[in-house]
């Protein structure tokens, strides 16, 4: 179960805060949930409780960004079809 997706995108979005991702355990399986999202030809972006709360500008850019590129790359595949 991821937190965000946007499945036209091929975009996954975590918050990932200290309550679920501290232990080494919760971090590896974080890591092979991303691995398979990957090989499903997903992106995958995580961004710490503390970018959220206190650095919404930095979250948004690089969301609207990283969006941009993805959609781009889907036009361009589209269209060699």
């Amino acid at each position: 179960r991821v937190d965000f997706v946007w499945p036209d995108l091929k975009l996954i979005v975590e918050a990932d805060s200290l309550r679920f991702h501290r232990t080494p355990m919760q971090q590896r399986a974080d890591r092979l949930r991303d691995q398979r999202h990957a090989a499903a030809g997903f992106t995958t972006l995580r961004f710490t409780h503390h970018q959220i709360v206190h650095e919404p500008e930095y979250v948004e850019r690089t969301l609207r960004a990283v969006a941009t590129r993805l959609s781009s790359a889907a036009s361009a595949v589209a269209h060699r079809r």
